[in-house]
Order: C-alpha cells, then sequence, then structure tokens
C-alpha cells in the first residue's frame, strides 16, 4: 500500500509541474489573445473568470487543471482563443497530450503494476487463493463423478464414462475444454485408472482430471506420454519374448548338435 501511495504521490508532484510549466506558457503566449478578445470582441460577456483565465501561473494552472485534466468547459475558453489564433492550438494540445496521455496515464500504470507486483510477491496470499479453489473444483468434480456412477457402486467403468459423455452435458463440455473427443475416451480411462483395475474410483477421477487441467503441459501431451509408456512396455516385452525364443532355439540347435557327434 504504501509504494501504491507514493506512486501517487510522485504523479501528483509531476502533474503539478507540468501544469506550472504549461501555465506559465500560457500566460505568455495566450493571455493577449485573452484580453484582446475580451475588450474588443465582447467575448466572455457573462463569464467573469475566462477573462482572466491565463492571467497569471495560478489562474492558469486551475483553468488548465479545471478544462484538461477535470474536462470541464474545455471549448469554453479554448476554442474563441483557437479561432482568433490557431496557433494557441498548440498549447492547448500540448498540455492536454502532455498532462492526460503522458503524467496521468504514466500514474496510472505505475500504481497498476506496483499492486500486480506485490500481488506477485504475495506467496502466502496466492496459495491460500490457489488451496481455496482447488477444494471447490474437486468438490465439483467429486459431484460429477456421482453423476457418471449411475449405479451408485463408487467404481466407474469404461461403458458408465461413454454413456455419461453422451447423457451428462457438464462432462462432455468438461472433456471439450480439455481438447478430448469420443475417440480419446479409452486413452484418457487408461490415463486416469493408475491402478490399471479397469474400473475409476473417486479419487482416481478427480486428482487425474484437475491435474489435466492445472498444469501447464497440455492433454495431448499427457495422451503422448502414455503411449509412449505403454509402446516401452510393449517393447520391452517383444524383447523379452524374442530373447526367450533365441534361447530355445540355441537351446535345440545344441541338443542337435550333440545328438549327432
Amino acid at each position: 500500500e504504501s509504494s501504491c501511495f507514493r506512486a501517487l504521490a510522485w504523479s501528483a508532484v509531476l502533474l503539478c509541474v507540468a501544469l506550472s510549466v504549461w501555465g506559465a506558457v500560457a500566460v505568455t503566449a495566450i493571455q493577449p489573445y485573452v484580453r484582446e478578445l475580451a475588450e474588443e470582441d465582447g467575448q466572455w460577456a457573462d463569464c467573469e473568470r475566462c477573462k482572466r483565465s491565463f492571467s497569471s501561473v495560478w489562474d492558469a494552472n486551475i483553468t488548465l487543471f479545471q478544462t484538461v485534466v477535470a474536462g470541464d468547459s474545455w471549448g469554453l475558453v479554448a476554442i474563441p482563443i483557437i479561432e482568433r489564433n490557431p496557433w494557441a492550438a498548440v498549447v492547448f494540445m500540448g498540455s492536454l497530450l502532455t498532462i492526460v496521455f503522458g503524467v496521468l496515464n504514466l500514474g496510472v500504470a505505475v500504481v497498476v503494476d506496483t499492486a500486480a507486483e506485490r500481488r506477485a510477491k504475495d506467496i502466502n496470499g496466492r496459495g491460500a487463493q490457489m488451496e481455496y479453489e482447488e477444494i471447490n473444483e474437486k468438490s465439483a468434480l467429486k459431484k460429477l463423478f456421482k453423476k457418471i456412477d449411475i449405479d451408485g457402486s463408487g467404481q466407474v467403468s469404461f461403458e458408465e464414462l461413454t454413456d455419461g459423455v453422451r447423457k451428462i452435458p457438464e462432462l462432455r463440455h468438461l472433456l471439450r475444454v480439455m481438447d478430448i473427443d469420443s475417440e480419446d475416451l479409452l486413452q484418457l480411462f487408461q490415463l486416469v485408472d493408475t491402478d490399471q483395475s479397469g474400473e475409476i474410483d473417486p479419487d482416481e477421477f478427480t486428482e487425474a482430471i484437475y491435474r489435466f487441467q492445472h498444469t501447464e503441459s497440455k492433454t495431448a501431451l499427457r495422451f503422448v506420454k502414455h503411449l509412449l509408456a505403454k509402446l516401452v512396455e510393449h517393447q520391452v516385452d517383444f524383447v523379452d519374448r524374442v530373447g526367450g525364443s533365441f534361447s530355445e532355439v540355441e537351446h535345440r540347435v545344441y541338443e542337435y548338435k550333440s545328438d549327432l557327434q
């Protein structure tokens, strides 16, 4: 909070400096035209302050704050002066760009950036928020699991999962967000069924789906890893079988040679 207040304080200082600089310029460049308009053309007959809007730096600061910062009656003073001398637009437009798009926006950006930095460093607050969100999301996933578990056995088979996708819009939308279609259901089921029991329990479903949703890697990457693991498993099994077959052939060849001798 102190850093935000400090940023606001510096923004106020910069605003005062910018107003004073443009106020001094306005007193020198614009006040003569204000006097001419008021005396010769009878401009601002019903606005006493308009006649002395740039008579001093203080008055110019108040006028610029009123018209540029607050946006109040900008054309009441500026437009007649610009029509009398178009070069006066440089002062008005310059003060507008400098103060509004420079100082004020810069101050807002600094305050927002400071608040974002403080929030990023608030590890305890972020951790508590993430824990709260995790509890709520897992609770919702458990409720969804109960909807899928039609027979109420506490276990979900692959048939129940496919049937749930057809009948439960919430599950269908969840899988859609995870970029999982009907062709990927079997792979998803095998991934969630960590103990390879052929059925999914509530904890397996909740933990797996939550992990898929909140890890940096995409769901497709998890599928690829699962397929690679299965491929390696099958490859190892194939190598073992081939190795066993070669050993058996070698043993029989040895026996055949022995018989021939």
